[in-house]
């Protein structure tokens, strides 16, 4: 007799989409939503990039509270408030009168979304529903980012140059709310044990490290873990590297005899083979050390800054940007995945939540920093090579994470 889909794969399809639609229509779709506004209110940059910026700053300040709530009530709850605010928050955002409003809006809306829909809780709802599987279920949740990426911009675009883009805008939220509410409502489920069902499908609860369930009363007790600002470190090496090159890719490739095509184009590899990571990352994440898993995607990034300073041949360029799409796909399954071997499951949000403010900073500068650089040198290759060895360090620091037995 046919065996029943184990329900935990329904929860990947489930925070796949809830990521493909919070990430393409908050990080991906951005850029396009920028342009009318830009028109139409006469903004500088800086002000259009304001967004982002106070939607960081808010998600941050909100993550180590969130992820505290996450471990006590229900994620699917705190999913579909989230989904209801993004939605709201793009129609609210098609009222502006002012450019001053939008980046409240998305302080006020969007953080909340940016992390009841992205990786705080789609991480957190994994890891009590896989064991064994657990890199696997988040590497292939986390490909909804990469689709979202590639789906929501051209749709975007399509409807402001269809219906203009006030009307544009509340499409896009009513999307959001169409297709996220009924999603959550139906499908997601907080724990396998209201089911009556164990992680991973299996007969019985997977062996649980004594003491696990009650190592942190507080993010007090979180911050006094070496394993915290050992991991928090590595990653804010990695994501900070990734951050500075996505956000400098383009002029750097113009400055190195690119045509625009070819510079887009090169985006488009790093997200083409972020979805080749994910999967490939997520599926050797539960069949080996996470470390050497951590240390293996900051090697990959670290290799593909070092082909750029071939600048001069456009080859190494392509060769460097799929070598760093597999490399950041590799980046949130074995992060995922190696936080809860570290800290266990029933402290998950909480020590994921307070480990987001720690690693925003190092998003925040690195792009500007690369800009300073290069605004001082008249290019990239410092930058390169000041990156190329914070990862060297971070790669050196893997080896002081201590790992518990799977809990």
């Amino acid at each position: 007799m046919k065996q029943p889909l184990f329900f935990g794969w329904w929860q990947v399809v489930v925070t796949l989409l809830v990521q493909a639609v919070a990430t393409g229509t908050l990080v991906y779709a951005y850029s396009v939503m920028v342009v009318p506004l830009a028109t139409e209110f006469q903004s500088s940059r800086m002000l259009l990039m304001l967004g982002i910026t106070t939607m960081t700053l808010a998600s941050g300040l909100l993550s180590p509270w969130l992820g505290a709530k996450l471990d006590a009530y229900s994620i699917k709850r705190f999913m579909l408030l989230g989904a209801a605010s993004l939605g709201t928050g793009f129609i609210a955002l098609s009222y502006i009168t002012q450019i001053w409003q939008m980046p409240v809006i998305y302080a006020l809306f969007m953080a909340l979304s940016s992390l009841a829909l992205g990786p705080l809780a789609v991480s957190t709802l994994l890891a009590r529903w896989f064991s064994k599987r657990r890199g696997l279920a988040m590497g292939l949740a986390a490909m909804g980012t990469s689709i979202g990426g590639f789906l929501f911009p051209p749709l975007l675009q399509w409807m402001i140059d269809s219906f203009e883009w006030r009307m544009a805008f509340r499409l896009q939220g009513g999307v959001v709310l169409l297709i996220l509410l009924p999603l959550i409502s139906l499908l997601a489920c907080d724990r396998p044990e209201s089911k009556g069902l164990h992680p991973d499908g299996d007969d019985a609860p997977p062996t649980t490290t004594a003491g696990a369930a009650n190592r942190f009363a507080s993010t007090k007790d979180v911050l006094k873990e070496r394993n915290f600002w050992v991991i928090a470190l590595v990653m804010g090496a990695m994501f900070s590297s990734y951050s500075m090159l996505l956000s400098n890719l383009a002029p750097f490739a113009l400055d190195s005899g690119a045509t625009a095509e070819q510079a887009a184009g090169l985006i488009s590899l790093i997200a083409l083979f972020g979805l080749m990571g994910k999967l490939l990352f997520g599926t050797i994440a539960d069949k080996v050390d996470l470390r050497a898993g951590l240390a293996g995607s900051s090697l990959l990034l670290t290799l593909g800054l070092l082909s750029f300073l071939n600048n001069d041949n456009f080859h190494f360029l392509v060769a460097g940007a799929v070598l760093l799409g597999i490399a950041a796909g590799g980046m949130l399954p074995v992060w995922g995945a190696l936080m809860a071997q570290a800290f266990g499951v029933a402290n998950y949000g909480r020590v994921m939540g307070a480990m987001n403010p720690v690693i925003m900073p190092f998003n925040l500068l690195s792009p500007p920093l690369a800009g300073a650089i290069y605004d001082q040198t008249g290019s990239y290759q410092m930058t390169f090579l000041l990156f190329a060895g914070l990862l060297c360090v971070a790669i050196c620091l893997t080896a002081a994470i201590q790992l518990k037995q799977d809990n």
